[in-house]
């Protein structure tokens, strides 16, 4: 092959190496992974943690994250409470408190999600949708909600990157409320993994924060890496086959 030839063949397939990274984290947004449950009260009444009535409704081919009811369950760490019980949500209380007063209670009485990409892909994270309610009329009901990207730590003194608004939650079972947590902010770009963390806040451990529908919003795309990669197997394709035949 000629120079020439060469040079404009390496800016043709550079400047597509381009296109693709500059481009791969733009494509609209969607579902990344979602999850539900159904009211379980059932002949049993209020008893707890029921696995088979959660649904995972979204997951992308290309992350990792809980795959039924079980593996959600597994999130809870030190809660009196993690049930799915009475209505279509989940009911939450700790030992915590009103307040986080210090790191042993911000170590236990949370529920945790990790979302992660499979090898070769990144998320690129737009929002955290879900409703949230307080169990009852009585007392101040509130919740944190931390995060952490690239097995990051979550430690006391952080700031939560949502709460309940006005010192009292105000959704209810029978009308939750609209959360859509912003997650375009550079540190949710070009990530491998999140973890998020909700605490509930009450008075009483038979006091109950809930919440219902959780929808992780955003784009799974390949790592600038693997698009560069594959721009090169390009290439070779390309140079193999212009070569002159003997």
């Amino acid at each position: 092959m000629r120079n020439g030839a060469v040079t404009r063949m390496l800016l043709v397939v550079g400047g597509l190496a381009v296109l693709l990274v500059g481009t791969a984290g733009t494509a609209g947004a969607g579902v990344i992974y979602k999850f539900s449950t159904v009211d379980a009260a059932g002949p049993d009444g209020d008893n707890g943690y029921v696995a088979s009535d959660v649904s995972i409704d979204a997951i992308d081919l290309n992350v990792v994250a809980p795959a039924d009811g079980a593996e959600l369950a597994a999130g809870n760490v030190g809660l009196d409470r993690f049930w799915n019980s009475e209505w279509a949500g989940f009911d939450t209380s700790s030992i915590n408190g009103t307040a986080i007063d210090n790191a042993t209670e911000f170590d236990t009485g949370y529920w945790s999600l990790t979302v992660s990409a499979k090898p070769g892909y990144q998320l690129d994270l737009t929002s955290l949708d879900f409703g949230a309610a307080r169990g009852g009329s009585s007392g101040t009901r509130l919740y944190q909600l931390y995060a952490a990207v690239d097995g990051g730590s979550i430690t006391y003194g952080d700031t939560p990157i949502d709460s309940s608004p006005g010192g009292n939650e105000t959704g209810t079972r029978s009308d939750p409320r609209a959360v859509s947590v912003d997650l375009t902010d550079a540190t949710y770009q070009g990530i491998d993994s999140i973890t998020l963390r909700f605490y509930p806040l009450t008075p009483a451990t038979g006091n109950t924060m809930g919440f219902d529908g959780w929808t992780l919003n955003g784009t799974v795309v390949p790592e600038p890496s693997t698009l560069l990669l594959a721009a090169v197997g390009v290439f070779g394709v390309l140079r193999r086959r212009s070569r002159p035949r003997r």
